[in-house]
C-alpha cells in the first residue's frame, strides 16, 4: 500500500478519533450488546441486532483508522519554493466567471473536507493548483464544464 500523506493536524485528528472509538465508544457498545443479550432469543432481539450492527460498524472504523495510521507519513516541509502551492498550503483563489473567492488548505484525500476548506491534492482543482504561483490562471475541467481560477494568495500552514 502506498504511503498516505497527512498534515500534522490531520494525523492528530485521526489519533484522537481512534482513541475515542477504542476507549469510549467500544466499551459502551459492548455494554449495550451484553445488556441486549440478557433478554434471550438473540435472532429475534432487535436491540441485540442493533447493538451487534453498531459494534460491527465501530470495529470496521477502528480497523480503517489503524490502517491509515500504519501507512501514513506526516509531511513537514517541501522542496518547492514558499511562493508555490504545495501540500499543506492555504490557497486563496477567485473563480473568474463568477468573481467568487474561495480559500482551501491542500491536504490528502483522507483529510479532505471541502465544507471545512480542506481540498484534496488528488482532486482536479487540487492537482491543477500544485506547483502554481500567485497571479497564475488555471483551468479545471469540472462536471459543470471548464472553470478558470486565478491564484490570489498562498500561505504555508503552521506545522
Amino acid at each position: 500500500m502506498d504511503k498516505i500523506l497527512l498534515t500534522r493536524a490531520g494525523y492528530q485528528k485521526i489519533v484522537r478519533e481512534l482513541e475515542t472509538l477504542s476507549r469510549v465508544e467500544r466499551p459502551l457498545v459492548v455494554r449495550e450488546l451484553l445488556e441486549a443479550a440478557r433478554e434471550g432469543r438473540l435472532e429475534k432481539n432487535q436491540e441485540f441486532q442493533w447493538a451487534l450492527a453498531q459494534r460491527q460498524r465501530l470495529e470496521k472504523r477502528i480497523r480503517q483508522l489503524q490502517q491509515i495510521l500504519a501507512n501514513s507519513q506526516v509531511l513537514v516541509g517541501s522542496n518547492l519554493p514558499p511562493d508555490q502551492v504545495r501540500f499543506n498550503s492555504r490557497v486563496r483563489i477567485v473563480n473568474l466567471s463568477y468573481g467568487q473567492e474561495q480559500e482551501f488548505i491542500l491536504v490528502s484525500a483522507v483529510e479532505a473536507d471541502v465544507g471545512q476548506g480542506q481540498l484534496s491534492i488528488t482532486s482536479p482543482l487540487g492537482r491543477a493548483l500544485l506547483g502554481r504561483s500567485p497571479g497564475e490562471i488555471i483551468q479545471v475541467q469540472t462536471p459543470g464544464g471548464l472553470r478558470s481560477y486565478r491564484i490570489l494568495d498562498i500561505q504555508m500552514e503552521e506545522t
